[in-house]
């Protein structure tokens, strides 16, 4: 095998990375040499400047290359000091290929590769390769040479969003909850928007027209943004595929950045079960996981990867069946928290809005109104997250569930669980209740899944399940006091 070089359009790909990485050196500099009048040896600097960082990106890629082999890739880089690096293809968990809009006017991709643990300086990536090569390299380091003739003629669970799925994707998504609180806002405090000098000079008439006007470009205004927000879900989503292979997951999509990735099955710590309040009333929903390390690439992004956009509530079982057997459980019959922890999920939304009430009559009354309804709103909230609260537990499998503003449905595997937390004050003690915290593994500091306010005894039912995980950091922790 011989050594390979980048596309020669790297060098482009390089130099617009040393500018970006220079901006905030070079802003202060232009203003300068702009608000003082430039003289011609200071433009002449600035030049001489993007010369240096031109050649130092052809400089750059002519001292890069790599090779693959039948058991590693190989790569050599460095403009001072030669660096060589070896990756095993047994140490290579995920490979994403990826092409930006500058790649596809270039005809290339982005080759980006991650091992286990996920260090930057074991991780590699291939900046600028023809498409042709980048597959290339993805499948053979991708299968690790064991990959059967069989295997190619083997049918895979494969599933392909619509465009008017994907449409729906982004008319129910949180964006559009935002844009819905926002015009209830201002019309809610349309009196205060409305300036006092029309009241005094316009007649009834001409005052009644402005209000239609202003009522219209309100509603045009959120139908744009509602519509942009739909546009950028399908191109960003377009002709998204999830399939299964034997130990992966494998997902494409991307009209203008066009995006293949890879998850192995084996690095998944938890599968989450996402419900805002519109999808929840449409019975719609969206899956993700969180990954080990990390996965590279766009918000599917960093550990967080979603498996399917949206989808009926009532086929999660099913798809999960197929695609994801590992995290499937049917019916894990959630136990909710008892009436007397109600309280609990009531007084910190209550406490926020009076807080709010204070702060708002105290700086800008005119708005007062507003915390004034959420301190009846809040603790109606309060009950809401209460009642979508619970937990529910096997020897393999443990189900949570809770609502910030959307409703998330945790299912946990006891093999991946890294701490567990059980967690209560005196109150708590008093009324036999407790807190469950369980954290896993995903990026860097990893996640935890909090429920307040459980029964005690089902919080140390399932502390006395999983706590015995081998290797598992034991957090029994109470709170003495408070």
């Amino acid at each position: 095998m011989y050594e390979k070089r980048l596309h020669p359009a790297s060098i482009v790909f390089q130099f617009v990375r040393s500018l970006k990485d220079a901006a905030f050196g070079f802003l202060p500099v232009l203003f300068v040499i702009f608000n003082n009048g430039a003289s011609w040896y200071e433009f002449s600097g600035l030049g001489l400047l993007l010369i240096i960082l031109f050649i130092f990106s052809i400089v750059k890629w002519f001292r890069f290359s790599y090779v693959v082999t039948e058991e590693e890739l190989q790569i050599k880089q460095g403009i001072f000091v030669r660096r060589e690096r070896r990756i095993s293809k047994h140490r290579i968990q995920s490979i994403d290929l990826t092409q930006t809009l500058l790649h596809r006017i270039f005809g290339l991709m982005k080759v980006q590769i991650e091992t286990a643990g996920s260090d930057e300086n074991v991780d590699a990536s291939l900046a600028a390769v023809t498409f042709e090569e980048g597959e290339r390299v993805s499948e053979n380091l991708k299968h690790k040479g064991e990959r059967t003739e069989e295997d190619h003629e083997k049918a895979y669970p494969e599933e392909v969003m619509s465009y008017s799925r994907l449409a729906l994707t982004g008319a129910t998504s949180d964006n559009a909850i935002i844009i819905f609180g926002l015009l209830w806002l201002l019309f809610s405090q349309a009196n205060q928007i409305i300036p006092d000098q029309m009241y005094e000079d316009a007649t009834r008439w001409l005052f009644s027209l402005a209000v239609q006007f202003l009522i219209s470009l309100v509603l045009l205004s959120v139908l744009v943004v509602w519509g942009a927000g739909i546009i950028w879900t399908m191109v960003k989503y377009a002709n998204f595929t999830i399939t299964r292979y034997e130990t992966e997951l494998y997902m494409r999509y991307g009209l203008i950045e066009k995006r293949q990735r890879t998850i192995p099955v084996n690095r998944i710590q938890a599968v989450i079960v996402k419900e805002n309040l519109i999808r929840q009333l449409l019975g719609l929903c969206y899956v993700y996981v969180e990954v080990a390390g990390g996965v590279n690439g766009g918000k599917m992004e960093g550990s967080t990867v979603y498996l399917l956009p949206l989808l009926k509530k009532n086929d999660v079982p099913g798809f999960l069946n197929e695609y994801l057997p590992e995290y499937c459980r049917d019916n894990p019959g959630m136990k909710r928290p008892p009436l007397r922890s109600l309280p609990y999920y009531i007084w910190g939304s209550l406490l926020v809005s009076v807080t709010a009430v204070i702060v708002v009559s105290l700086t800008v009354p005119a708005w007062v109104l507003i915390p004034v309804a959420a301190t009846v709103i809040f603790p109606g909230w309060g009950v809401f997250r209460w009642r979508t609260s619970g937990i529910s537990f096997d020897e393999t499998y443990l189900n949570l569930q809770y609502r910030k503003v959307s409703r998330e449905t945790v299912t946990l595997r006891r093999a991946r669980l890294q701490a567990f937390g059980k967690k209560d004050t005196w109150l708590y003690r008093k009324q036999g209740l407790a807190t469950i915290d369980a954290a896993i593994l995903n990026n860097a500091q990893g996640r935890h899944f909090v429920v307040p306010a459980l029964w005690e005894e089902d919080v140390a039912k399932a502390s006395e399940t999983f706590s015995k995980v081998p290797g598992i950091h034991k957090k029994l922790s109470e709170e003495r006091g408070g």
